[in-house]
């Protein structure tokens, strides 16, 4: 099957498509595919190019189209999925206890104080140690429910939130912690810290990632007893509760916390820090190569019958870079799924497995953008050049070099996120998004002449990317791209440790930019993450904690607080879309836009799980899943190598 922005789209007699629901927040497309007679053959590179040319001028069409054509699989996905779940529960089918789940995953990260972590890899892993105050029981659908709060807190008003805490909560039965109960003393650490973005002996410490998006506007925190406390606003906060949710959030053992804070003790990777409330705790724990955690049979949640069957034990494993050891893996069901965006390799286990379950998720964190150093670069500074830049761009190019086709063009809000995102339709008319590239490459020479970009001499237009294995390519062709479109040799490419790559960006040694997937796109409503790239800097009063070069305009930051203010969502949409609009206007305000990928997964029948969500957390995965052994393609399970 064949998903690209720039073909109308045909899908084989085996394809159903699915898309969640898309009604007050939006969410992205899942695509359940047929194994085996898939109707679309890929063709020449030379005949896609031809065929991408002519389908621009029909997209309009095939968009509607294909609209009509999702709504009316939607319907039947439902009906298939409530008669399923029916045939279910009348076979007296349900959540059982026992078995394991086994997972591939990076494990990347500098620390496991959740608080002052950047990387998703480590709140994906050690987050199923822990727990929120709130969290997502829909994401979907945005459903907010409590977690350690025994429900939503009461607002009297638009301002006050009135928590109360569930009083059978407690740590892991591991030192130091030795099972005891959390206290709203721990509740208080967990929030002053975060507040205050101190450490304990009071030095300022700009890592607390989450302080402008969670913390920043609370005016006042009245803890009254034991289980009660206020929590005061100094304004209206439109998306709060929805970012408490957020898996970097979670509540730490403050002890562990504090001695996370000593330098020495920062990137110490081990099981012993990490202790939680949450359900499952670990006994190991090794930075980019494996985590091992065992059910925490006195989990709350689990205890008082929310949670009724989980796994007795989870891996996570870091099989590297290359498929083939993720797929044999898969194959010889060491790990339960595995998701990807190698389509080739991804359709192959698809075929010569017919009995796995697999599906194409439209996920944004799995996207290309280049955030480019819109401040310090001498040339970058130049709208001219930059412009030309964003136009040179041929995103037709990208979606089939790094997505392999399977890809749609990105605005400034990823396209998953359907009801906020500008829509195809409006991005293929957009300079920079134009097929065919004819006039963008004029317009884009045309600036690059202006601008004298060629005696440049002192600037250095090399791209930076991380040495992750599906990034080599990157550093060909990307540069490639652009040196051809702009008629100049000047463009090159170099690649460096993920590990430094966070040091890198806020060094501001970065001489244009970093190349690479963007995520932290983590709720089902974008507008917080969209102002952490392109609000001012936390240092400027904004909310852009990794708007890394201090991008910065009246008119973006005009919609960014327009876009808080509004409580209606369908308003919020307008606005955000305006927002949009003019970042295509001003060469992506500081991030180059580009793609995001559908991303293939599959699964062996016998793990039941809720999704693949378009935004999953790692305890989402963990809570919600277990194990048929009952289900013939159980048979042969191993324990990861």
């Amino acid at each position: 099957m064949r998903e690209n922005y720039w073909t109308r789209r045909r899908f084989s007699r085996r394809t159903v498509l699915k898309a969640s629901a898309a009604g007050a927040v939006g969410a992205g497309a899942l695509v359940a595919v047929g194994c085996g007679d898939d109707d679309d053959d890929d063709a020449p590179a030379a005949t896609q190019a031809a065929a991408t040319q002519a389908a621009a001028a029909t997209e309009a069409a095939a968009t509607e189209a294909a609209a009509e054509a999702e709504a009316e699989a939607t319907q039947a996905a439902a009906a298939e999925a409530e008669a399923e779940a029916t045939e279910a529960a009348a076979a007296g089918m349900g959540p059982t206890d026992g078995s394991f789940f086994s997972q591939y995953t990076g494990i990347s990260g500098t620390t496991l104080d959740l608080h002052r972590e950047l990387y998703r890899g480590i709140a994906y892993t050690a987050g199923n140690a822990y727990n929120n105050l709130l969290k997502f029981t829909d994401m979907d659908n945005f459903v907010i429910s409590g977690e350690i709060a025994r429900g939503l807190p009461e607002q009297p008003d638009e301002v006050t939130y009135l928590f109360t805490i569930r009083d059978d909560v407690n740590y892991h039965n591991k030192p130091p912690a030795n099972g005891r109960a959390l206290t709203m003393d721990d509740i208080r650490w967990n929030i002053e810290r975060q507040r205050s973005s101190k450490r304990a002996d009071g030095t300022d410490d700009t890592t607390f990632f989450r302080h402008p998006l969670i913390y920043k506007n609370i005016e006042n925190v009245d803890y009254v007893d034991g289980t009660n406390f206020t929590v005061s606003m100094n304004s209206p906060q439109v998306t709060w509760l929805g970012d408490m949710t957020d898996e970097f959030n979670g509540m730490l053992y403050p002890e562990i916390g504090e001695k996370l804070e000593d330098d020495n003790e920062f990137g110490v990777f081990s099981a012993d820090n990490v202790l939680g409330t949450g359900p499952f705790i670990f006994d190991e724990f090794e930075l980019q190569e494996r985590a091992h955690g065992v059910r925490n049979d006195d989990y709350f949640l689990r205890k008082d019958g929310t949670i009724p069957g989980m796994v007795d034990e989870l891996f996570f494993v870091n099989l590297g870079g290359d498929i083939n050891p993720q797929r044999l893996a898969f194959e010889q069901k060491q790990i339960d799924e595995l998701s990807s965006r190698d389509k080739a390799v991804m359709e192959e286990i698809a075929a010569n497995n017919p009995e796995a379950e697999a599906f194409r998720v439209g996920d944004p964190n799995n996207n290309l953008e280049f955030a480019y150093n819109y401040t310090t670069n001498r040339a970058l500074s130049d709208e001219r050049i930059r412009m030309a830049m964003f136009l040179a761009t041929d995103r037709a190019e990208v979606a089939q070099q790094h997505f392999q086709g399977l890809g749609r063009p990105n605005p400034a809000v990823n396209w998953p996120f359907s009801a906020w995102a500008l829509s195809q339709e409006e991005l293929s008319q957009a300079p920079g998004y134009r097929q065919p590239k004819d006039q963008d490459i004029a317009d884009a020479r045309a600036l690059w002449e202006q601008a004298d970009a060629e005696n440049h001499e002192d600037v250095d237009f090399r791209v930076t990317t991380v040495d992750f294995p599906q990034y080599v390519p990157l550093l060909e062709w990307f540069p490639a791209m652009l040196n051809r479109g702009l008629d100049t040799e000047k463009w090159s490419a170099q690649a460096i440790p993920v590990t430094s790559l966070l040091e890198y960006n806020n060094s501001g040694q970065a001489s244009v930019g970093y190349l690479g997937g963007w995520d932290q796109w983590n709720s089902p409503d974008p507008r917080t993450r969209f102002a952490q790239v392109y609000s001012a800097h936390p240092e400027d009063g904004g909310r852009g904690t990794i708007n890394f070069w201090k991008y910065t305009t009246p008119t973006m930051e005009g919609y960014i607080n327009a876009m808080f203010e509004e409580f209606d969502n369908e308003r919020a949409q307008e606005i955000i879309k305006d927002a949009q609009r003019f970042a295509l206007t001003d060469a992506g305000s500081g991030h180059l836009q580009m793609v995001g990928g559908l991303t293939s997964w599959v699964k062996w029948p016998y793990l039941h799980r809720k999704g693949p969500f378009f935004i999953t957390y790692g305890t989402t995965i963990s809570q919600e899943l277990w194990i048929d052994q009952n289900d013939p393609t159980f048979q042969g399970k191993q324990r990861p190598a």
